[in-house]
């Protein structure tokens, strides 16, 4: 028998039968992917943009769709490396934040599940922007991140002696800065130069935190909060 945690038993409180869903990458959708597959009778749509999370529905029983098929989404569950008070996140570490974006802008409601730690008044220095750029632009783009004092490193596989490459080949860039309040408008000066794909900043696009503290117990972040 599955054992559901409170921040599991919130976050299906929100599905309703019939209704499309993301579910992203991390362990606390993983779980919730768990409690979805006893529950057959909602009938529900889900789609994802993790490989990992895929192979984990599928050997649970669940039906993955086609993300390049479903034009509207009415819930996206994903977690988050860093989330601010006003609900804007960074999303760099899983290196998949192109096709997380996506579903995120398809959703009529954005949700994290997160521990409550992540959350901090400005997001957390220790956890890069990573940028999805094309291999050919290597160069100008470390060029203009160093323009706007930031440290970079392309990031390395852990399995091979070479780059980590995204699920369409391209690389990975993880910025640094000694805080990240003025990330906005580092994003947005980066998302222009030519070569970068997309970055792991999520500005405006969650619309509830869910998050747990030690003890489990749920807190919530909503935008107008």
């Amino acid at each position: 028998m599955i054992k559901l945690t409170p921040i599991i038993k919130r976050a299906l409180t929100l599905i309703k039968p019939n209704m499309n869903i993301s579910l992203g990458g991390g362990s606390n959708v993983a779980n919730l992917a768990n409690a979805l597959a006893a529950k057959p009778d909602l009938n529900l749509t889900i789609c994802t943009p993790s490989e990992l999370t895929r192979s984990l529905c599928e050997s649970l029983g669940i039906t993955v769709a086609d993300s390049n098929k479903i034009k509207h989404l009415d819930l996206a569950f994903d977690g988050c490396d860093s989330l601010d008070i006003n609900l804007n996140a960074l999303k760099s570490n899983g290196g998949i934040h192109l096709f997380e974006k996506i579903n995120a802008e398809l959703a009529d409601r954005y949700i994290i599940l997160a521990p409550l730690q992540r959350v901090t008044k400005l997001l957390n220095p220790e956890v890069p922007l990573t940028l999805e750029i094309v291999a050919a632009a290597r160069a100008t783009v470390l060029r203009q991140i160093e323009k706007l004092n930031l440290k970079s490193s392309i990031r390395m596989a852990n399995d091979i002696a070479g780059y980590a490459r995204t699920p369409l080949g391209n690389l990975l860039v993880d910025c640094y800065s000694s805080d990240w309040s003025n990330i906005s408008e580092i994003n947005s000066v980066i998302s222009q130069q030519n070569g970068v794909i997309a970055t792991s900043f999520f500005e405006n696009l969650v619309t509830l935190g869910l998050t747990f503290d030690e003890n489990g117990k749920v807190h919530e972040f909503r935008k107008e909060d």
